[in-house]
């Protein structure tokens, strides 16, 4: 009996499998060079410890450039799903809201946003009855109600009132301006600071669940409104925040950031089912190889 034709395969196999089998361990081990003495061993170390930052830059790339570009991230946030998504979402929270009983100073309070709230309508009483007042000016409010009330005067049934009021108007019309305007910079700013802080007041104490009912009622309506807002968004900024967040620049960093053992065990988790192929692949033909030379023997 010829034990060349069985041991040889074996022997064979052994070989190819225990080289394929260090030939991918020799990938990333070991991870940092070996001396003896000032002597650098070969194939020290391992091919992806020393080409960590050149693989991470490709990888980066790679995902930068051709999975997650522009237009890749464009069509995926305006795809019917992400639309549907959005507005499923939107209606969920409305509809929890809608239920609530808290008031919206509970809500704020709750989430921690009720002194920002406050601030913000401070700042806008504070500031919102100047702008108004100045608007009212700019606009020739003052003139505009002499004008009404010259033409409501003119149509008055009495004749003394008629014939001689429009006239007085007129004649003091650039006075009568100044004074108005006098008293709307004087007086509009606290009337619409007052206003402002009695209707925040009423707003505050509201149930939340009482004003988004009414949102709630007008939502469809406002649907493709929104999505229009979001859509228009999405294509006026997207390349410019995309280029802010540099995909490719953090994917590179976090690949760097990685320590050997946790970049190892990451590839073998993702690669493990192919690399052991290989190495059974290594055993088979190191089985082929040693049958034939043993039946050519």
């Amino acid at each position: 009996m010829n034990y060349e034709l069985i041991t040889a395969p074996l022997i064979g196999a052994a070989i190819g499998t225990i080289t394929n089998g260090i030939a991918i361990r020799m990938l990333f081990r070991p991870w940092k060079p070996v001396y003896i003495g000032k002597l650098k061993l070969p194939f020290t170390p391992g091919l992806i410890p020393k080409e960590k930052p050149r693989i991470a830059r490709s990888i980066a790339e790679v995902i930068g450039n051709n999975l997650l570009d522009d237009a890749t991230i464009r069509k995926t946030l305006l795809s019917d799903d992400i639309k549907t998504k959005i507005t499923t979402a939107l209606n969920q929270k409305i509809d929890s809201l809608s239920e609530s009983s808290e008031t919206l100073s509970e809500l704020l309070d709750t989430k921690g946003f009720m002194a920002v709230v406050d601030d913000k309508e401070k700042a806008l009483k504070d500031t919102a009855g100047t702008s108004i007042a100045k608007k009212m000016i700019d606009m020739n409010v003052a003139s505009s109600l002499l004008d009404f009330a010259e033409e409501e005067l003119a149509n008055n049934s009495n004749p003394l009132i008629s014939g001689f009021a429009p006239k007085a108007i007129s004649s003091a019309r650039e006075s009568l301006i100044k004074k108005i305007n006098d008293l709307i910079t004087e007086k509009a700013p606290s009337l619409i600071s007052g206003l402002i802080d009695k209707e925040y007041e009423k707003l505050k104490d509201k149930p939340v669940g009482e004003s988004v009912n009414y949102l709630k009622e007008k939502f469809p309506d406002y649907e493709e409104k929104l999505w229009t807002i979001y859509s228009g968004f999405i294509g006026k900024y997207l390349t410019t925040l995309l280029k802010g967040f540099n995909i490719s620049g953090i994917v590179e960093q976090k690949i760097n950031e990685f320590e050997l053992p946790e970049l190892e065990k990451l590839i073998m988790d993702i690669a493990r089912k192919e690399l052991n192929a290989l190495v059974a692949l290594g055993g088979l033909l190191g089985f082929l190889m040693g049958f034939l030379n043993g039946f050519l023997g």
